[in-house]
């Protein structure tokens, strides 16, 4: 894809383009100066391949109007909004000079900072409530810390452009079911049920962006948009004293009831909840003592949960599976053979361009090769504007409903990426060879697995190792056709041969394999294939594949990157490392991540103090 025209150097209204300062899911931003009194401004640029989109530039143009409704000194200020035909949409902003909250997220944030921050974010957000407008989009992103005067983190609120009004809200309320807005890991459960939304989600998301202040870690670190949604819509996070205990306890309740899954269980408004920080600012002023950390320090964030596997080698994260189903409603009628893209033991997501389902309607989930069926209720949509900004593809999400203990297992085997259709144990008969039946099932217990448990191989075994593991098991199942086998026998040789080469032709093959253990988040097996000669160019492309299909998986691997770079400025070099690998395990082909860690490898080897 050819990068988006720059503007640098060009004339907007009064002011000139000289630099970029960064790039949206919608538009560029970049300074402006004033080209007589030298004035500095950001300039917004919708793209103008969206140009062409009404809805696009409506949402682009109601930034400058929530913004200029509000009016608060902790919201960016929006002073133009115009258009350089034939089409290049543009908003003059503020300047800001500063850093977003998330660069102060590599380590727990203490609590006579992280107040008076979140007291600034409360004041902002009253305001907007109050004019009728909800924000819809929190996220640390969205908060940006400069200097005013003499006091350090003065809070702008940024990014109106998915607000809404409350009174569009309840007049169009039909409209709204079924639309996703927002960031996945901040989302309230109300908008994760694509229900209408009022101040309150506002108070959930600020609610999980202080979780994080407080710990260093998402509360839901789910992989995955169906993990998230069901997440936010069923699960609550441990509270944030007990993952880090220099966390104040009423702070840490504070944020507990700010992320209740119920509404009517929150603070009721923004300024609630800032009366109860600006209490907790007073309580910490005058009790300091009660403050100070305990000598440990705090954990660092633990590597996403692993599924442990028959296999030598160091545990993997879960199988992104992918697979096809087809799709019907209870009465037979058929929604055609749709790929799923996302599952977890709460449900599913199909990709799809054409009509969604209607919601809250079942449909069954017919799965290939006669493994069974699935049945799920549809429980939100996502349009094709939600797609583009969450880099994924547009589709619906079900829940499943009436699992039987079999269909539990199904699904769990399909999470793993391993086979549902599983080689069931035959009985013996009179015509089987006893010999080659002993064999066989050595064979029937590793067939069920994935390609590494099937070939008997490490995770990280090396491409000369995989190649004559897999040569050694059909060398030794070809030794069995020597025998008097039985027409059963016979078959079930056949396809633990073809399994098995199947097998090899994936693991055996570093750019088959690369894409094989990326989606395992096995960063080992990928360091394996570059060492067997995968391109840089090949990494990269798998690597924009991966992340398409896994739109959280970056940015929480910059933020356990984040925390690495932290640990080594304090030459906590395990710590790093760690970090560093839970990086690897959400983002495995990233090149710059594998050489920081062979760096921290080496220095760790060469005794360097820790």
């Amino acid at each position: 894809m050819a990068a988006p025209e720059s503007l640098v150097g060009q004339t907007i209204g009064s002011f000139r383009i000289t630099k970029i300062l960064g790039r949206g899911g919608m538009g560029t931003v970049y300074l402006g100066e004033h080209s007589v009194i030298g004035s500095r401004v950001a300039i917004k640029v919708l793209m103008e391949r969206l140009a062409s989109d009404e809805g696009l530039v409506a949402r682009f143009y109601a930034e400058a109007r929530a913004v200029n409704l509000i009016g608060h000194e902790n919201i960016v200020s929006i002073f133009d909004m115009n258009v350089v035909p034939p089409n290049r949409y543009y908003l003059v902003m503020e300047y800001l000079e500063g850093r977003p909250l998330n660069y102060l997220l590599t380590a727990p944030v203490p609590a006579a900072t992280s107040i008076p921050i979140l007291m600034q974010v409360c004041d902002a957000l009253q305001a907007a409530h109050t004019a009728g407008i909800v924000h819809r989009d929190l996220k640390p992103e969205n908060i940006f810390l400069m200097r005013r005067g003499k006091q350090e983190n003065f809070v702008k609120v940024l990014d109106f452009g998915l607000a809404k009004l409350l009174d569009t809200e309840r007049a169009d309320q039909h409209t709204a079911a079924g639309l996703i807005v927002g960031t996945p890991e901040f989302m309230s459960p109300e908008q994760a049920n694509s229900a209408p939304v009022d101040g309150r989600a506002d108070i959930y998301g600020l609610g999980c962006i202080a979780w994080l202040m407080a710990t260093a870690r998402l509360p839901f670190p789910q992989r995955g948009l169906t993990d998230l949604l069901v997440a936010h819509r069923s699960q609550m996070p441990k509270a944030p004293h007990e993952v880090n205990p220099a966390c104040p306890k009423p702070l840490s309740d504070a944020i507990m009831k700010a992320m209740a899954k119920d509404p009517a269980d929150r603070f009721q408004s923004a300024a609630e909840l800032g009366r109860a920080l600006e209490e907790m600012l007073q309580w910490i002023a005058s009790t300091p003592g009660r403050l100070v950390p305990p000598k440990a320090e705090v954990n660092p964030p633990p590597p996403p949960p692993a599924t442990t596997s028959p296999a030598k080698g160091p545990a993997q994260p879960r199988f992104v599976a992918k697979f096809t189903a087809e799709i019907s409603t209870l009465d037979g009628k058929s929604l055609g053979t749709l790929t799923c893209t996302d599952i977890s033991r709460g449900g599913m997501f199909f990709a799809s361009d054409g009509a969604l389902p209607a919601l809250f309607s079942k449909l069954k989930i017919s799965l290939e090769n006669g493994a069974g069926a699935l049945m799920g209720e549809v429980v939100r949509h996502v349009t094709s504007e939600q797609a583009k900004a969450w880099g994924m593809s547009a589709g619906f999400g079900l829940q499943f409903v009436d699992l039987t203990p079999a269909l539990r297992d199904t699904v769990t085997r399909l999470i793993q990426g391993l086979p549902v259709s599983q080689l069931p144990r035959q009985q013996i008969s009179s015509t089987d060879d006893p010999d080659a039946e002993k064999a066989l099932e050595q064979f029937r217990q590793r067939i069920n697995g994935d390609h590494y448990v099937l070939l008997g191989a490490a995770t990280d075994a090396d491409t000369p190792e995989v190649r004559s593991k897999a040569r050694e098991a059909v060398a030794a199942l070809e030794k069995l056709k020597l025998k008097p086998l039985s027409a059963n026998q016979r078959t079930q040789l056949d396809a633990a041969v073809a399994r098995i080469k199947a097998a090899a032709d994936v693991l055996g093959n570093p750019l088959h394999r690369a894409e094989f253990d990326a989606n395992r988040g096995n960063y080992r097996g990928v360091m394996r294939c570059l060492q067997a000669g995968l391109t840089v160019l090949d990494l990269e492309r798998l690597r924009a594949s991966h992340l398409a299909a896994n739109p959280s998986a970056q940015g929480g691997a910059h933020v356990k990157l984040l925390a690495s770079k932290a640990y080594e400025a304090k030459n906590q070099l395990r710590e790093a490392l760690d970090a560093v690998e839970a990086a690897l395990q959400l983002d495995p082909l990233n090149l710059a991540y594998h050489q920081r860690r062979i760096q921290l490898l080496k220095r760790l080897r060469e005794g360097v103090p820790t």
